[in-house]
């Protein structure tokens, strides 16, 4: 890391205006709406004076990422970082212009400061400052704060809100494909990565930035503790699928929180390997593997990655995307796949035989869909069959008065 030296030429001589809220401290907040790609936390406050500094701990800020309102609306807000505060603290060495070697701060007032090097003291007015350098601590960006003026020091209540990217949360699935009762379990993973911890009476997560307003919970009081975050239920606003606690939370800087939500028991999970078929096709296609998830409850409305853990001593983890579909079943799609393919031979200008091969230990269903091209005609079939394991199954296509025909041989 470089040294970074202040001098007196570089700084200002009245200490600069501490934050309203330092790095380490814990923010209360009335809510916080999480989503994927940050949260809007929401403040609210009596406003008594006519200039008061309330936190925003952001260190940077653009209109459309803050929000207010008050009773009396007759406001005027601004936000700033504040000025470095890199003032000399007793005991800290400095260099002085024409004077050997380094001091020993002994004293510091607002015109005079005392040096000691090896039991001498001297004097350094404030006018003799400008010899002054010093090291100073390593250089780190300071929150905003928020200054909001009123034309007199009335009872106002204000309401505020900030969007900060370094707070957020995803929504993430599991399964396990070979669970004698297979389960998909749903999760929401908190994020705070912020230099901030944050209470609050309750939270929601939505997946969109643009969050509709949801019921606030009040708490009186809530209990420290190094985390407390509580599973949220599924809900809905202004239109998206939600998640939401009423329940104090905690969240210290720097940490990160994952809960287990819904988990629902599937009765089937049925794989599947679609193939896409002209009569102009040659040589051999994999098919599109795909996991048909059916469950007698709902499944969640919130989409998001799902691993689909296998831990077989041959394969770990398969990762793919998890959409809410029918509400009992829903497709998971996990590429293309070698595991089922489907060859073509041509048999005549109007006869072909399909050869299906699946190479699971388990059997599978082959979905295929069908055409045929001619000018501007086009004939359409789909067919579906289930492969039993380590087999092959052959199938006749025909094409008689532009109509398309399937049948296994």
């Amino acid at each position: 890391m470089t040294a970074r030296y202040i001098t007196w030429a570089t700084m200002a001589l009245a200490l600069a205006a501490q934050p309203a809220l330092a790095d380490s401290d814990t923010l209360e907040a009335d809510w916080l709406y999480l989503t994927t790609q940050g949260s809007w936390i929401e403040r609210s406050v009596e406003l008594t004076k006519a200039s008061e500094t309330l936190p925003l701990p952001v260190t940077d800020l653009s209109a459309s990422a803050f929000w207010w309102q008050a009773d009396d609306s007759n406001l005027l807000l601004s936000w700033q970082a504040p000025e470095s505060s890199d003032w000399l603290m007793e005991g800290q060495l400095v260099q002085v212009d024409d004077w050997p070697g380094s001091w020993a701060v002994e004293a510091v007032s607002v015109s005079n400061l005392v040096l000691s090097q090896d039991g001498v003291q001297r004097a350094l007015p404030e006018e003799q400052w400008y010899r002054l350098s010093w090291l100073a601590g390593p250089q780190t960006e300071d929150a905003f704060e928020l200054t909001v003026q009123q034309q007199a020091a009335i009872s106002n209540a204000f309401r505020y809100a900030w969007f900060d990217g370094s707070l957020g949360a995803e929504v993430r699935y599991s399964l396990e494909l070979e669970a004698a009762r297979p389960t998909l379990r749903q999760q929401l993973v908190l994020h705070n990565n912020s230099d901030y911890s944050i209470m609050a009476p309750g939270y929601s997560f939505a997946q969109s930035r643009s969050q509709g307003r949801m019921m606030l919970a009040r708490s009186e009081s809530m209990a420290m503790s190094d985390m407390s975050v509580a599973e949220p239920k599924a809900g809905d606003s202004a239109g998206q699928a939600t998640l939401q606690s009423d329940q104090p939370m905690q969240l210290p800087a720097g940490s990160h929180a994952w809960l287990t939500v819904q988990e629902t028991e599937l009765s089937a999970i049925r794989h599947h390997y679609r193939f896409d078929w002209n009569t102009r096709q040659s040589g051999t296609l994999p098919g599109r593997w795909s996991l048909t998830l059916i469950s007698d409850d709902d499944l969640p409305s919130i989409g998001g990655p799902v691993q689909v853990a296998v831990w077989d001593q041959q394969v770990a983890l398969l990762e793919t995307h998890y959409q809410p579909q029918q509400s009992t079943r829903s497709e998971l799609s996990l590429g293309a796949s070698d595991m089922m393919t489907l060859a073509t031979e041509t048999l005549g200008s109007s006869e072909w035989e399909l050869v299906l091969t699946n190479r699971n230990s388990r059997s599978a269903e082959a979905i295929l869909d069908l055409s045929h091209w001619n000018n501007d005609r086009n004939a359409e079939a789909g067919f579906s069959l289930s492969v039993p394991a380590q087999s092959t199954q052959r199938l006749q296509v025909r094409l008689n008065d532009g109509q398309l025909s399937v049948r296994p041989l």
